[in-house]
């Protein structure tokens, strides 16, 4: 329920952005639009919304990053997988589902545990999308926690976590910020520098949009400005990704 007091809001800019993007869902495969708040002014100020930055950054420090997201429409299953695999930055993702959703009918399914990297190449758990061949299961057989929700409730979790849906409609509505703690170490910026390169394949020149950087507070630019200082390499590899 953390977001109880203004899901009517955010579904209505939710529709605005699929709207607006001319993007038709007809349910015979995922509807994504990369990045996904920064497309609308007011779904902008999510990342300035005290139970928002709250949850954060009490997960991630007061100076986290905000890394982008996309908004969905989900069409059936969505097999077992993580978010990538971070050694050394912590990464996290805030989901918020626009629909009821049960553990039959398209909520997140977690296996608790599988994102610690201590366990990386001591755990099956991160084979999980191989379990009719190595374990002789349906992948809605794996044991997991299921995530249920309702519209207003947030779900958070590590990028590392292994997660999973099974049985959910051809119109599933969610969207997701991503965010990552504020780098302090060579290696986490090279982490995050990996990170955005990864969204090349989105044809994106930069991690956020000018609606999100022209509207931003100084509270809000915290979360910007090291992303931004480290995305220079992003355009070049997106130019590449479309001409190939």
């Amino acid at each position: 329920g953390l977001l109880a007091d203004d899901i009517d809001w955010i579904t209505a800019e939710f529709e605005a952005v699929f709207r607006d993007r001319g993007v038709s869902h007809d349910g015979s495969k995922r509807s994504t639009v990369v990045p996904f708040i920064d497309q609308r002014p007011k779904l902008s100020t999510l990342l300035d919304h005290p139970n928002v930055v709250g949850l954060i950054s009490s997960l991630l420090g007061p100076d986290f990053n905000y890394v982008g997201g996309d908004g969905n429409y989900y069409t059936g299953d969505t097999q077992w997988h993580s978010d990538g695999f971070h050694a050394v930055g912590k990464f996290l993702k805030v989901a918020l589902y626009l629909d009821p959703v049960q553990r039959d009918t398209g909520c997140l399914r977690v296996i608790p545990g599988s994102h610690r990297i201590d366990l990386f190449d001591k755990w099956d758990a991160r084979q999980a999308r191989k379990a009719e061949e190595l374990w002789g299961l349906e992948q809605r057989a794996v044991p997991s926690i299921p995530l249920e929700s309702k519209p207003g409730d947030v779900v958070a979790f590590n990028h590392n976590l292994m997660h999973a849906s099974f049985g959910g409609s051809a119109r599933r509505r969610m969207f997701t910020l991503n965010c990552c703690a504020h780098c302090e170490t060579t290696a986490e910026i090279e982490d995050l520098e990996k990170y955005v390169a990864s969204h090349a394949r989105f044809w994106i020149d930069h991690m956020h949009s000018d609606v999100m950087r022209q509207t931003a507070s100084p509270a809000r630019l915290v979360h910007l400005q090291q992303v931004m200082a480290h995305e220079g390499h992003l355009a070049a590899l997106s130019a590449k990704s479309r001409a190939d």
